[in-house]
């Protein structure tokens, strides 16, 4: 049997989720280079390809198959185009490799106040999100500050800080972080919840702000397309929700399992557009012509 082969064979015999111990889809990262500072989920598993794949969104970024998650879990140095380094991850998964042991989800808190200390946003975060359609008065409405060059984007409960958002506004490093003590929220919760309108779930806050800008109702889970909780279903429970979806493989898996959970509609943009604030500020008409005819189907 080729490596090749017995890598197609350890695909189809070894599940993602009997190594990490959970059937969960989004998770805090288990990999031991992963740095953590708060509770945000950011390791996701999903499908590419009839291949079960996982990934990070934090600061460690890696992603893989099941023989790269053994790998980066108990072979220091690993490399996931390293020959020797896979056989030696095929060993493991052959040995019955032990299922690992999550890390600690930790309890802190934000103060309440915390995001008061971001603000005014200085020009960095100004000029930025006037590149991403945003306007100072939405910035302003949605308590948006700066940290150095990170835009900070608070999200709130019943009125209750529960975390901050960091955005990257420079084109190299991390793309986003959250501050030490942040918890998974539904952006926009407030204003969403027990809606008995139209409500456009979209991927990240910005499209989020955006949209309300532009007079929609709108919220996201500001841990990603894998982040959910289940009381979310009830704060969307009388709203007719719209999932807007990404125009690609991941973005679309994510997507429907948003819709299948709250049993919702899924709309995209475009083929030519990666997503709806991409569409959007390349096409404002079109684009908010084909967002209202979303609506009006949806009512």
């Amino acid at each position: 049997m080729t490596l090749n082969d017995e890598i197609q064979m350890a695909r189809r015999t070894h599940n993602i989720h009997d190594i990490i111990g959970t059937h969960k889809k989004s998770l805090l990262c288990p990999l031991p280079m992963h740095i953590h500072v708060n509770n945000t989920p950011s390791f996701s598993v999903f499908w590419w390809d009839g291949v079960q794949m996982f990934r990070c969104h934090g600061n460690c970024g890696l992603q893989g198959d099941v023989i790269d998650l053994v790998g980066f879990l108990r072979i220091p140095g690993y490399k996931p185009h390293n020959k020797a380094d896979i056989r030696r991850a095929l060993k493991l998964l052959d040995d019955r490799y032990e299922r690992v042991a999550l890390p600690p989800v930790r309890r802190e808190r934000l103060p309440g106040n915390a995001w008061m200390d971001f603000l005014p946003p200085g020009p960095e975060v100004i000029e930025y999100a006037k590149t991403r359609g945003l306007e100072q008065q939405t910035l302003q409405k949605f308590h948006v500050g700066q940290s150095g060059h990170w835009m900070t984007i608070p999200s709130f409960e019943e009125g209750r800080l529960i975390g901050i958002k960091l955005r990257n506004t420079e084109t190299e490093g991390l793309r986003f972080m959250a501050l030490k003590g942040s918890h998974q929220a539904l952006f926009n919760y407030d204003n969403v919840y027990l809606s008995a309108g139209t409500v456009l779930l979209v991927k990240g806050e910005i499209p989020c702000m955006l949209l309300d800008q532009l007079g929609f109702l709108a919220c996201a889970p500001t841990g990603g397309e894998g982040g959910w909780k289940v009381n979310w279903r009830v704060a969307l429970a009388l709203a007719n929700v719209i999932v807007v979806g990404d125009n690609d493989e991941t973005g679309r898996t994510m997507a429907a399992r948003r819709a299948a959970f709250l049993n919702a509609v899924i709309r995209y943009p475009p083929q030519n557009h990666k997503d709806w604030d991409e569409w959007y500020l390349a096409d404002p008409e079109h684009c908010l012509r084909e967002t209202k005819s979303w609506i009006g189907e949806n009512l």
